[in-house]
């Protein structure tokens, strides 16, 4: 019952990770924050060891791949603040590996190319007479036009307006660019 609750306020988390999984067709394993559906926090630190010292943050979802870190998926549902938004990418780009006790205890590595997408909540964000969406087009477009970074294994950004959990196209959207890491 508990997991329904936490499913009701991040509708749009679990939407996009019930889109990620049907497009992941085998190729990764879709690990899910408990707003995802899943049942744990996703921590990502800098290096192979685990402590309160290297940890960064939790993100949303990750896909693994070969035992390595391939996407790294944050949403927020709650608003749009260019810090939030900029400060969770870097935390993310700053950290090499994800540890938890699900993987075995094993720290996995980030890919050499590792896809990090935001997904922001546009119909509570994108509100009539605001630029919030010119915004983060300019946020995603300076944030790709920086990678990649110097010792970061992050390649590439990309940020998505989802309207919500009705929006299918949006969600698809995201789907199609977590499906195309996989493509060669």
């Amino acid at each position: 019952m508990q997991e329904k609750e936490v499913n009701l306020h991040h509708s749009l988390h679990f939407a996009v990770a019930e889109e990620l999984q049907k497009r992941l067709d085998g190729r990764g394993e879709l690990i899910r924050d408990s707003a995802c559906g899943g049942t744990q926090h996703l921590p990502l630190f800098v290096g192979p060891t685990k402590g309160r010292n290297t940890q960064m943050c939790n993100v949303d979802l990750l896909v693994v791949s070969e035992n390595q870190v391939r996407v790294i998926v944050e949403i927020e549902e709650s608003g749009f603040l260019p810090t939030k938004i900029c400060g969770k990418f870097l935390q993310s780009a700053i950290a090499t590996h994800f540890i938890h006790d699900s993987q075995s205890g094993f720290a996995l590595p980030y890919s050499n190319r590792v896809l990090f997408i935001q997904v922001l909540d546009g119909s509570k964000i994108l509100k009539q007479g605001t630029r919030k969406d010119l915004q983060g087009e300019l946020i995603e477009r300076q944030i790709r036009s920086i990678l990649p970074l110097k010792e970061s294994s992050i390649s590439d950004y990309r940020l998505f307006y989802v309207r919500g959990i009705d929006d299918h196209v949006g969600i698809k959207a995201v789907g199609k660019a977590v499906s195309d890491t996989f493509v060669t």
